[in-house]
């Protein structure tokens, strides 16, 4: 009879413990500016406009770099209907602590502005990302250059 109470006993307590770590949520990774910096090398593939109604294929490679101040800055080669043209841009970006974000650069030498919205993945070592420029029907996925190991 003590050996049936004490197994009960452990049983209950061990349900207990089990019920409680089911109960607790895991930990989600927050995003803030800072740790989203880094390096990211991206591929970009999709459409761009050349005229209303009229799309040719467009990708892109590059390395994009926020500061973990609100700047962001990057070079590119894209790849518009077969050109190819070497780019660099730079400007701002924001984070939100559900790892939601956007960008907004100019590109040169076309002095073009881009914007994009995206989200980062992985503990931030990645990201996917849509660009909301008109004229642009574009994703991209990243991944930074030196992962992070952990939040």
């Amino acid at each position: 009879m003590k050996n049936n109470l004490i197994a009960r006993t452990i049983l209950a307590a061990v349900g207990l413990a089990l019920s409680l770590t089911m109960a607790l949520p895991a930990q989600a990774t927050q995003c803030s500016l800072a740790n989203v910096a880094g390096s990211y090398g991206y591929t970009a593939n999709g459409f761009v406009a050349i005229a209303p109604g009229s799309f040719v294929p467009a990708a892109a490679a590059g390395r994009i770099t926020f500061d973990g101040n609100g700047h962001v800055s990057g070079t590119q080669t894209r790849v518009v209907a077969g050109a190819s043209l070497d780019e660099t841009y730079s400007g701002t970006y924001t984070v939100s602590p559900n790892c939601r974000g956007s960008f907004t650069v100019l590109v040169e030498p076309d002095t073009r502005t881009s914007t994009v919205d995206l989200v980062w993945t992985n503990h931030t070592n990645a990201a996917s990302a849509v660009f909301t420029t008109p004229g642009f029907i574009l994703t991209a996925t990243a991944s930074r250059i030196s992962p992070r190991e952990t939040d």
